[in-house]
């Protein structure tokens, strides 16, 4: 028995006896007898502690879980509106026509029909990792914090890829335009050239989507583009944030697309030859996320693989809220 516990049971009953007027030899009896009893009680309360470990680990994975500059902190938040892992929206239906110097009445009266969205979140699932005790017991560092830190980022990853997909049209269209770099051939693909971004410009001016809430989410390679075309330009770019009207933000998690067809290629598809890199711009007031539940799941001291383990379970959706205000720039290939 350890002598911070035997002086805390001391003082606990040393309250209880001076409730109930007992005497302080009392005090004495009872603390030394209940940590003794409580002496032999197995630590494997540690359901307890297990329980409140996994909130300490799933609140740190929450935390500031959309990274700073990257474009999916600029989608709208909707996760106070997730119920039961599931959101409702509504896709607001045709406007109101506006009379000029009227003088025919009545007014046509006409109604509006909303289409309803019953949307249910995506389940993002890390496979399990295995932390064995000889390890804990050899290594110099937390492993375990590592591991877990590990498991945030992948889901991270897993996040940003989904939403870079989902803002990104399936085709062109009027309110989703799919542009083609037209800068030189270089390892087989079209350079992406400032003037693409300014055709980009002006097919956002054309949908009159306002200037400020305008994203360009650039790939790597097409800022490489940019940057060899005009660095002096590029340099001036950078300084200020914007190009065109467009906020930069860059992520590697681009969609693919078709580089015959144009079309976007299947969330997850393998990588084919007709595949080539994109770059997607969208509106941030038209484009949501929300998260919905987070769970941790484990095994401790499992005897088959005499470690820990675990994995997570993050609720989660990034989409477009109408299909407008969004589009991309894909490089053909020569």
């Amino acid at each position: 028995m350890k002598l911070g516990n035997l002086t805390f049971n001391f003082i606990v009953a040393l309250m209880i006896t001076a409730v109930l007027g007992a005497p302080v030899i009392a005090a004495a009896g009872i603390a030394l007898v209940s940590g003794t009893v409580l002496s032999f009680v197995p630590q494997a309360s540690g359901l307890l502690m297990a329980g409140l470990q996994k909130e300490v680990w799933t609140d740190i994975l929450l935390e500031n879980f959309y990274p700073d500059g990257s474009f999916i902190k600029d989608a709208r938040d909707m996760s106070n509106l997730v119920e039961y892992n599931k959101i409702n929206l509504a896709e607001v239906g045709a406007s109101p026509d506006v009379l000029i110097d009227n003088t025919s009445y009545p007014i046509a009266v006409s109604s509006r029909t909303d289409i309803p969205h019953d949307i249910a979140l995506k389940t993002l699932d890390t496979t399990s990792t295995v932390v064995r005790n000889a390890e804990l017991m050899e290594l110099a560092y937390d492993k375990m914090a590592s591991v877990l830190y590990g498991h945030k980022q992948e889901l991270i990853r897993a996040s940003i890829k989904l939403a870079a997909w989902n803002y990104a049209p399936l085709s062109d269209s009027a309110f989703t335009p799919v542009l083609t770099a037209s800068g030189d051939v270089a390892n087989g693909r079209r350079k992406l050239k400032f003037e693409d971004v300014l055709k980009l410009f002006t097919a956002f001016n054309d949908m009159d989507v306002p200037a400020d809430g305008r994203i360009l989410v650039l790939n790597p390679q097409h800022e490489a583009d940019l940057i060899l075309q005009d660095l002096t330009m590029y340099k001036s770019v950078m300084t200020s944030g914007q190009l065109f009207s467009f906020q930069l933000r860059r992520t590697s998690a681009t969609p693919k697309y078709n580089a015959s067809t144009g079309g976007k290629c299947a969330f997850g598809a393998v990588t084919a030859n007709t595949d080539t890199l994109a770059s997607f711009a969208f509106f941030k007031d038209e484009v949501m996320k929300a998260m919905g539940t987070t769970d941790m799941f484990y095994t401790l001291k499992d005897p088959a693989n005499k470690g820990d383990i675990v994995n997570f379970q993050q609720r989660f959706i990034a989409l477009p809220l109408r299909t407008k205000y969004f589009a991309s720039i894909y490089s053909p290939k020569e």
